[in-house]
């Protein structure tokens, strides 16, 4: 939406040193997004007035001329010229050297530079409207004609935007910032905002009552009140079509719209002026009275830019009793607008349901301006003070006019303007500083809020151009005072709480140990799966389908039932790999549903239990060329608890579960309770999920195990950074396969206090490694908590480490 920075000061006496991208940052900080402030002439850059002294035929073209321009300089230009019009004295719009123009008013401005044109040389431009950007203020009658000034007695070599008044700054604002604020899409409401930022008074929107005219019977009947609060109408007689004056021409031109005749010049200026849609009909296409209906289904309808709709029951349209005349709140139709023989017009003014106009227009892609301002939630009670000023606009525009009817106003509306209850405290609260009474009671007034003070809560009635679905909550206030006070002004400050940690979560932290075990010192893959089964799958585990719970309403129906334990995803996940790869180590970490334990109670009343959901491990190992996979589940097994420091068991079961092998089978237990089993997969159970390799497999109850372990083991203690610099050495050695990464970092971990961490970051076997060798490379980070190491220490400690290695594991040293 534009806005045009002279038209806001008809209503705010804003001193002269307010410029106008002042207003528009000011505008941008607290109302609404402004996209940028431009200078109404500023594509009229050094073009100036010229006169014609002297026209002469070109003789090499038929079409062109060769004029003589005087533009104020000391010597005239010469000038090749096409226009059709062009003519001895006469004033026109000249662009000289230097200046931009657009070439036949299309594409991006254009620097003239000294031409020759058909062996005559031309320095500068005899200009047409649209070349100069002028198009919409002065049509073209015909396509290669002139701008002819000579009628406004201009002085040569003016600047042609002082000379034509354009001296106006446009604001250019974002519509989606205008959303939730219907009073901000005409001039007076944006002028209302600017005059709280400035803290000046805003001139009264002051409008003539219509008198009642005789002659003219103007019955309305609204069918669908809902759709329509509000209808105004009120006939207007002897109007003559004409053009409309300079200034209210140049007011439309100035935020884009194009003049067209008096009478609709004005429907669009109240509604540029005021926010509110107006719209004119020529009495005498309209037959009986007007009537606000739904459309028929399959009606059609053809609108102002000639196009023909299809229309339904849902579309509002304005009829008289033939046929529909306009698309309520949309465009009007072609059949009843302004000709130019119009005598006698109806204006109206009304109010349509927001959410009818928006559907309607979206779906016959009529996006008007028009629309756009209904579909935001319009004040209905602008509907009387828009008649008034139209009808006082014509009255002035043409004075043989006079209102030839009483004014109809059909109308059934209320708004929720309150009061609404604000606690005075609430600033503080919300907002966390303090502000002055008299600013927050300043601020609301002159937004036209109504304010009465009780013991410690404001009573505030909303105005009602603020009361659409915009302003309703104590919240809705604070920030309208913000607005205005300054978000600058709030101090960013992070709130005062205790900074004791949060109790720890003793089994995430196992489970994160865990998995960092699987991970980094056995290079297994983690996988996540679903928490559903198939009936498929339990029954090839040979577990009992009774056992699981069913869901009611399950994401797959293929999966209907919550899994028990995390073996039948997990084999599902081996038997698609196993085939393109030789090797196969995957874990998952997830929660099982348990019908044989209680878990959480499901409601507040405590009286309903779900299902046990305890957390477990699940780790598998298939090589197509192990036959004894089930020691490397114990190894996985030994690596855990090795990193737990924690003693465990493998007792031997009672029996063992359908899909476990009957001899390769143990029980996990810690401190008397067992946590988990380690086994193979029953040979006919992997060959039922579609397996034929041996599968290992660990499984472990973390939420058990958690419970056992010692709570320090798991307790994170505080330690400050050095404020010295550390240093990172690299240590690359041949070591025997065999030796694992866990021996050596157990190895160097007390060999020297300098030595803060050992961290690998490279195994290497193949071509130029000896046969039963692999070469480990690792960070080696030595620091001081009390200085800066120097050259000699840092040598000592990593020679420390190397000959620890060597007499240790029998390393090579890399160099």
């Amino acid at each position: 939406m534009l806005i045009s920075y002279n038209w806001l000061k008809q209503y705010i006496n804003l001193p002269d040193s307010v410029s106008a991208q002042e207003v528009g940052d000011k505008l941008k900080n607290a109302v609404v997004e402004v996209e940028k402030v431009e200078a109404q002439g500023a594509d009229l850059d050094k073009i100036v007035v010229g006169k014609v002294t002297s026209v002469q035929k070109h003789p090499n073209a038929d079409k062109l001329n060769i004029c003589t321009v005087e533009f104020g300089e000391k010597f005239p230009a010469q000038v090749v010229c096409g226009g059709s019009n062009v003519v001895e004295g006469m004033l026109v719009a000249f662009a000289p050297l230097g200046a931009k123009v657009r070439w036949h008013g299309e594409g991006e401005l254009v620097e003239l530079k000294k031409a020759k044109i058909r062996d005559i040389e031309s320095y500068g431009m005899i200009c047409a409207s649209t070349e100069i950007g002028l198009g919409a203020m002065y049509p073209l009658k015909s396509e290669k004609e002139i701008l002819d000034l000579t009628d406004k007695n201009l002085k040569v070599g003016m600047p042609l935007a002082e000379a034509l008044g354009l001296n106006d700054a446009i604001f250019e604002i974002d519509n989606k910032s205008l959303s939730n604020r219907p009073d901000l899409w005409g001039h007076y409401g944006i002028a209302r905002e600017v005059a709280v930022l400035y803290n000046r008074d805003l001139k009264n929107y002051e409008t003539k009552k219509i008198g009642s005219g005789k002659g003219f019977k103007l019955k309305v009947e609204v069918q669908d009140k809902k759709s329509c609060p509000r209808y105004m109408a009120v006939a207007v007689e002897n109007v003559v079509i004409a053009p409309s004056p300079a200034w209210l021409q140049n007011a439309l031109v100035a935020i884009g719209l194009r003049p067209i005749n008096n009478i609709v010049d004005i429907t669009n200026f109240v509604m540029m002026d005021l926010g509110q849609p107006m719209h004119a009909f020529d009495a005498k296409n309209i037959d009986g009275k007007i009537i606000v209906r739904n459309a028929q289904n399959n009606e059609k309808f053809i609108t102002l830019d000639e196009r023909e709709h299809i229309l339904n029951e849902n579309d509002l349209v304005i009829a008289d009793d033939q046929k529909a005349i306009a698309l309520a709140g949309v465009m009007g139709g072609l059949q009843s607008g302004v000709e130019d023989n119009t005598n006698t017009v109806i204006f109206e003014s009304a109010n349509f349901d927001s959410s009818t106009v928006r559907k309607t227009s979206v779906r016959l892609g009529l996006r008007t301006d028009s629309a756009q301002r209904f579909e935001k939630s319009l004040d209905p009670n602008m509907c009387e003070q828009a008649l008034c000023k139209a009808v006082e606009l014509t009255l002035q525009l043409c004075p043989e006019a006079k209102v030839a009817s009483p004014v109809s106003d059909v109308k059934s509306f209320s708004l929720p303007v309150g009061p609404i209850d604000v606690p005075k405290n609430i600033f503080e609260k919300k907002l966390g500083v303090v502000i002055p009474e008299k600013d927050i009671l300043n601020t609301l007034t002159r937004l036209g809020f109504e304010v009465k003070a009780k013991k410690d809560i404001y009573k505030i009635t909303i105005p009602t151009w603020r009361a659409t679905r915009d302003v309703g909550i104590a919240e809705d206030i604070v920030e309208e005072v913000l607005r205005f006070y300054g978000y600058e002004n709030i101090v960013s400050a992070l709130p005062s709480m205790p900074i004791t940690p949060p109790e720890k979560n003793h089994l995430r932290a196992l489970e994160h140990t865990v998995g960092d075990v699987l991970v980094k010192n056995l290079a297994y893959t983690e996988t996540y799966n679903y928490s559903f089964v198939s009936e498929q799958q339990i029954l090839a585990l040979g577990d009992d389908l009774k056992k699981y719970i069913e869901l009611d309403n399950p994401l797959s129906k293929e999966r209907p039932y919550l899994r028990r334990n995390l073996l039948p995803n997990l084999m599902e996940n081996v038997k698609n790999n196993i085939a393109d790869t030789a090797e196969v180590k995957i874990f998952e970490i997830g929660k099982v549903f348990s019908t044989n334990e209680n878990g959480l109670r499901a409601n507040a009343n405590g009286d309903e239990l779900l299902p046990g959901q305890d957390s477990w491990l699940a780790g598998v190992y298939v090589a197509k060329k192990v036959e004894t996979p089930y020691w490397q589940a114990v190894s996985v097994l030994e690596n855990i608890f090795a990193e737990l420091k924690t003693r465990y068991e493998i007792l031997p079961p009672d029996k063992a579960m359908a899909w476990e092998h009957p001899s390769r089978l143990g029980l996990v237990s810690v401190k008397g309770k067992t946590v988990g089993v380690v086994c193979e997969i029953n040979p006919l159970t992997a060959n039922n999920l579609g397996i034929d390799q041996r599968v290992g497999v660990l499984q472990l109850n973390l939420s058990a195990l958690s419970d056992i372990l010692e709570v320090q083991n798991f307790q994170s203690h505080y330690k400050h950074t050095s404020i010295y610099p550390e240093v990172v050495r690299d240590l690359a050695f041949l070591v025997k396969k065999e030796i694992s990464h866990r021996e050596i970092k157990e190895a160097l971990k007390n060999i020297d206090p300098l030595l803060k961490k050992v961290e690998l970051f490279d195994v290497y076997e193949g071509k130029n490694i000896g046969e039963g060798y692999k070469s480990m490379a690792y960070h080696l980070t030595l620091g001081s908590d009390d200085r800066t190491l120097t050259t000699a220490e840092v040598d000592t400690a990593f020679v420390k480490a190397q000959e620890k290695l060597k007499k240790q594991f029998d390393v090579e040293v890399r160099k």
